[in-house]
């Protein structure tokens, strides 16, 4: 894991850590389209990736699931 990983790791994981308001400012598709783009720069091996993957999985997991 590189520099970038670890500081964009830290950011996403102070949120958890805080008890922070969360917003409403995505709509569901705009969320799917940043969680799709996530995973395209976490299948690839440079830096980012492993923030990429740890961000989408974690916003997969408070998104909806289509019925």
């Amino acid at each position: 894991m590189g520099e970038l990983d670890d500081r964009l790791l830290a950011l996403v994981d102070s949120v958890i850590d805080v008890d922070e308001e969360r917003l409403p400012l995505l709509t569901r598709g705009e969320a799917r389209a940043a969680v799709e783009l996530l995973q395209l720069l976490a299948s690839r091996s440079g830096e980012g990736a492993f923030a990429a993957r740890h961000l989408a999985g974690n916003l997969t997991r408070r998104l909806p699931s289509d019925v």
